[in-house]
């Protein structure tokens, strides 16, 4: 199933897939493609999870929506997903806990399980959207980051539902806006080596621990834990620090860091480089999420959400607002 959405005065196009039908879950994914640009062989692909405390959220806002695009007129197919929303139920209803959770860690697991279907789908379209199969990254913010980190980790250590991909399959590199690995256990042992990671947080992050934390009863492993780890196995990756900054970078990074994740694919994805790279940033104010006027100030687009701005306004030219700080 799939319908169509072409953007006002614009060569991308956006159409939706129904991916999965999961019970009464009906899963869908907005493929992005910007069809003036030339591309050598087959596209990149990039899948975004979105953020939400695995409660809520959605594949459409208005932040997202200048990621994907941004991501499209470099020549990829950007696809955003939906996924099962295993802490939204009300656990304490009598039938309230469809998904039969037990805690965060189920609820994540759901989530990659979805994250792994959506991959199996756009692979059984791969020559139909001439999709590069060797090039699919994963990127995501808050939840989305720590979907899509803990699915690498999965994969590298043979979790069971990640034998549905491909034999041999693995992401070609993942990006991670303020993320971490949950974990019953006190360390994180990879028994194989990770595809190349960028890892964006800041350093006052306690929403998803930059360094390592326990919450709920769970070991976090966060961005401060997993880059020495990477150093010590000699994984590619690029850890991008804002000093200062909070769990806002899950929604700044959509659009203030749109550089660095070109680079990073550019050089480690593409280029295939062998190295690591640390970046501390340090703006004059911090952005952070003290208040919903700092949220405002610096997030304006993922809160005002993808409805208002977009569906509302879509005879409109999308550009990005000016004056406002992201």
């Amino acid at each position: 199933m799939t319908f169509g959405f072409t953007m006002a005065q614009s060569k991308i196009t956006r159409d939706t897939y129904v991916y999965a039908i999961k019970g009464d879950d009906t899963l869908h994914l907005d493929l992005y493609v910007d069809h003036s640009v030339q591309v050598k062989g087959k596209r990149p692909v990039m899948i975004y999870i979105h953020g939400g405390g695995f409660s809520t959220g959605s594949r459409k806002n208005v932040a997202q929506e200048i990621f994907n695009r941004h991501l499209a007129e470099k020549g990829f197919l950007s696809v955003s997903i939906d996924y099962r929303l295993a802490l939204g139920q009300d656990l304490s209803l009598p039938n309230g806990n469809k998904y039969k959770i037990k805690g965060t860690e189920d609820a994540v697991r759901i989530a990659n399980e979805d994250v792994v279907s959506a991959t199996n789908y756009i692979l059984s379209k791969a020559n139909e959207w001439q999709a590069d199969s060797s090039t699919i990254l994963i990127s995501g913010g808050s939840a989305g980051a720590i979907s899509a980190l803990s699915l690498e980790y999965d994969i590298c250590n043979g979790a069971d539902y990640t034998k549905t991909l491909p034999q041999g399959f693995n992401y070609a590199g993942v990006v991670s806006q303020a993320g971490a690995i949950p974990s019953k256990n006190d360390t994180l042992v990879w028994k194989q080596k990770p595809c190349p990671v960028l890892f964006i947080h800041g350093s006052k992050d306690t929403t998803v621990p930059f360094e390592r934390g326990v919450i709920a009863g769970d070991t976090w492993f966060g961005t401060k834990y997993l880059s020495p780890q990477f150093d010590a196995m000699k994984v590619p990756h690029w850890t991008y620090v804002e000093k200062g900054a909070d769990h806002v970078m899950a929604m700044k990074a959509l659009t203030d860091n749109l550089e660095e994740m070109d680079k990073f694919y550019r050089c480690f994805i593409v280029n295939k480089c062998k190295t690591s790279a640390y970046t501390e940033w340090a703006d004059e104010v911090p952005a952070d999420m003290t208040s919903i006027d700092q949220m405002i100030k610096y997030v304006p687009l993922y809160i005002i959400g993808f409805g208002k701005y977009m569906e509302e306004l879509g005879t409109q030219s999308f550009e990005k607002p000016k004056g406002v700080i992201y």
